[in-house]
């Protein structure tokens, strides 16, 4: 009996850990623990095999995802209509399969990095396999730990580095950390000490030190301005609709939602831009444009209007999630990266009609053409991003080049009062940081907000309240470091740095 409560304590610690980076993330904010998880999960594999760690990074994995991406169970069962068990099942297996990067990464690091160098090379796989999670099979750059550190100091390497930046940042500062409050475990594991002449007390103080500065080397960074202002501000009108997602494609609903669009978009009064959130209206663009021009009218001839809405590809069946403008505004803009099985369906031919979450409402989207795309609005440039693209550090990053600022729609009811919304919105509050841009973000149930350029909020709607958030935009010019390069020369650097310490002669010294 007390052998399998010692192996089931085994098993249920990794979950834990793992779980910790759920609770660095939004809405609980506790971003030490984002120092913690990934060292935890470091010492949790130690001294096992490849198999081994295989197992209990699932384990760590199966932790992070089951607590931090649960939301996904209130589109699947509230909207997609699909019975509670099999809605449980198909949340448990969608957790299930995110996990398997962080047994990956622990079957790696146990196969051919384990020993020499690990205060450098862990952080550099976990940085990688983040990359890999957020773009093999159109990416889930979701709960990314350099997320977390919003609020914290390490905020300052958000423009040069960016996310994937801060997340290796954070594994090392914590491993230094834990090295120096755990010493005595570390001494016991030759391989796993700090390669220096100092004695063992002064190496302690050493790990501990080098700790802190990286934690407070963004506080000088922080105050650096990447970006100046440009011109006046524009005075905004948000309008959040928070119209029930059961209404939002009922033909029965359709002129009740119509004028109630255009109800609040009256009540935003004289504004230089009026957005709308996520496919606002149940209508295609030509079916739209008179009420459209009704609002423009109610709003001035010198208005600008930008909204989202479906709109059908040319001689096809199928549509792009669109952002429109109108009155003071041009181009249009298709969404690039559409969400699986929300947007568009993997495998359809197999899938398509099988259960009602497989036939949801406007599932048969196809990706825009161009990227990146900007639009102009009242002689500024706006870089336009639909709802899941704003996690997409890099996207993000090439869209908002030599634009003014950042417009991100979206419509976050798929996932009722769950913690998806909220992440969303801390994701949103990263880009506008790496970017140096203040962002408009504009959706159907909130978080309806006006961040500044460092990502802080400006003004903000409730969630679930039908209303009209009256903002400035202050446009800005010039890019940041990460702007200019994106991501790339970071994961160069950890790639050569693992390619070497997997060479041979290396693996013979460790």
């Amino acid at each position: 009996m007390k052998t399998k409560l010692v192996w089931l304590t085994r098993q249920v610690i990794p979950v834990f850990a793992g779980a910790g980076v759920t609770l660095a993330s939004a809405p609980f904010g506790f971003w030490p623990l984002a120092l913690l998880s990934p060292a935890a999960l470091l010492l949790l594999i130690n001294s096992l095999t490849p198999l081994q760690a295989l197992f209990r990074g699932w384990l760590f994995g199966l932790g992070v995802f089951a607590s931090g991406a649960s939301w996904v169970y209130v589109s699947i069962q509230v909207h997609g209509g699909t019975p509670v068990p099999l809605a449980l099942l198909m949340t448990a297996l969608f957790a299930a399969a995110l996990a398997v990067f962080f047994a990956l990464q622990a079957w790696i690091w146990q196969r051919f990095l384990n020993g020499y160098l690990w205060l450098l090379t862990w952080p550099a796989l976990w940085l990688l396999m983040e990359v890999l999670r957020s773009w093999i099979f159109t990416g889930f750059p979701w709960l990314l730990l350099g997320t977390t550190h919003l609020e914290s100091p390490l905020k300052g390497w958000a423009p040069i580095l960016g996310v994937y930046g801060v997340s290796g940042l954070s594994v090392l500062a914590g491993l230094l950390l834990i090295w120096a409050l755990q010493p005595h475990w570390f001494h016991k594991h030759p391989s796993w000490q700090l390669r220096c002449s100092l004695p063992f007390p002064r190496k302690q103080l050493l790990a501990l030190a080098s700790s802190l500065i990286i934690l407070l080397s963004g506080l000088p960074l922080a105050q650096i301005n990447w970006t100046q202002p440009q011109g006046e501000a524009l005075s905004a009108g948000l309008v959040q609709g928070n119209i029930a997602q059961q209404d939002k494609w009922d033909p029965a609903k359709r002129q009740q939602i119509i004028r109630h669009y255009l109800n609040l978009s009256k009540e935003a009064g004289a504004v230089e831009v009026l957005l709308w959130p996520e496919t606002a209206l149940p209508l295609m663009p030509r079916q739209a444009r008179p009420f459209i021009d009704l609002a423009l009218q109610q709003a001035g001839e010198k208005t600008a209007l930008v909204t989202g809405l479906a709109s059908q590809v040319p001689d096809q069946p199928r549509f792009y999630n669109s952002l429109v403008t109108a009155g003071q505004a041009e181009e249009i803009y298709h969404k690039v990266k559409l969400v699986p099985f929300g947007e568009y369906l993997p495998l359809e031919a197999w899938l398509r009609g099988v259960i009602d979450f497989f036939d949801l409402p406007m599932s048969n989207f196809i990706p825009g053409p161009h990227h990146p795309a900007n639009l102009s609005v009242l002689n500024t440039t706006v870089a336009p991003l639909i709802c899941y693209e704003v996690a997409y550090p890099d996207f993000s990053a090439r869209q908002a080049v030599n634009t003014q600022w950042l417009l991100t729609v979206s419509n976050d009811s798929w996932f009722g009062r769950s913690l998806g919304p909220l992440q969303h919105f801390q994701i949103a509050r990263f880009r506008a940081l790496e970017t140096g841009r203040e962002m408009a973000r504009v959706t159907n149930n909130g978080i309806t907000a006006v961040l500044d350029h460092q990502g802080k909020v400006k003004k903000r709607l409730p969630q679930f309240q039908s209303d009209v958030l009256k903002a400035d935009i202050q446009p800005r010019t010039g890019n940041t470091p990460f702007m200019l390069f994106g991501s790339w020369p970071l994961l160069l650097v950890c790639l050569v740095l693992l390619a070497w310490r997997t060479l041979p002669n290396r693996s013979k010294k460790s």
